[in-house]
């Protein structure tokens, strides 16, 4: 940070606030709010990338309720375009196709939003939030409706806190990781004796205990069972009812029992803040 153009005050208020918590929402709530004042933008939104859905995410004060919104990664909205190509963007007026299109002929501007709400997108800037370069991206800042626009000087303030959204961010998701971990194992303690087995939602395998290496004919060690297809590892299973199931569970959300030869097969969803699934745990025991 060659030249500090946020107030030294405020600057080392936000930083304290960027780096004081472990907390996504609060990042993508409390510190969010902080920025907006500096800017003096009409409202700001902070996305997190989903690289698994290819979409942002955000969560958002509705009404003292936190609501999430999610954007896809394509070229239909200034978000979505600023997290496929890391490009920074600063426009008089959304609804102005010309200054769109000057930046990249297919871009778009998702009126969607304003429709729905009956609220209207003037200027916009949207600043992507790298992790350790400036290829690597985590998130996206978007600001909207300053009065006259925002300045040079508002877009050197948000690059030199997108550095720094870009290690609180990572810090809250590692975090975060780590706590889902601690819930996933307190799922499994009361079965630990038992066959587990944890599938991502493609099916692939997260960790699996000793009882899945003895399952494959001692041809895989659980080491190497990570990262692979759970159906192709074990073809077996395909075509199964344990299939099946776990294809209704991906789909539904429930808990379902898979009964096999000599198997009874548990498959419970670990879901995420929105309710939708993350993780299958699978619980093999003999029948």
């Amino acid at each position: 940070m060659e030249r500090l153009c946020i107030e030294t005050q405020k600057f080392f208020n936000i930083l304290n606030s960027i780096l004081s918590t472990l907390d996504i929402n609060e990042i993508l709530t409390t510190v969010v709010r902080e920025i907006q004042t500096i800017l003096r933008a009409d409202r700001c939104t902070l996305y997190v990338i989903d690289k698994e859905h290819n979409e942002l995410y955000s969560k958002v004060l509705q009404a003292d309720n936190l609501v999430e919104i999610r954007v896809s990664i394509n070229k239909e909205s200034l978000a979505g375009y600023a997290a496929l190509t890391g490009t920074l963007i600063n426009i008089k007026d959304a609804y102005n196709d010309s200054e769109l299109k000057a930046i990249d002929h297919e871009l778009g501007f998702d009126r969607s939003w304003d429709e729905k709400s009956g609220y209207r997108t003037e200027s916009v800037l949207v600043v992507p939030i790298p992790l350790r370069t400036k290829t690597d991206i985590i998130g996206i800042f978007q600001a909207l409706n300053k009065p006259g626009g925002f300045s040079d000087f508002d877009l050197e303030t948000m690059e030199q806190l997108a550095y720094l959204l870009g290690i609180a961010l990572n810090n809250a998701i590692l975090y975060r990781a780590i706590d889902e971990e601690k819930k996933l194992r307190g799922y499994i303690i009361d079965d630990i004796e038992e066959g587990i087995c944890i599938l991502d939602t493609k099916k692939r395998i997260i960790s699996a205990n000793k009882f899945l290496e003895v399952m494959s004919g001692m041809r895989y060690s659980c080491e190497a069972m990570i990262g692979e297809s759970f159906l192709e590892l074990f073809p077996n299973f395909a075509g199964t009812q344990l299939e099946e199931k776990v294809n209704e569970v991906l789909l539904y959300g429930f808990k379902k029992i898979a009964l096999l030869e000599v198997l009874e097969i548990k498959i419970i969803p670990y879901l995420d803040d929105a309710g939708r699934v993350k993780r299958l745990i699978l619980i093999f025991t003999r029948i």
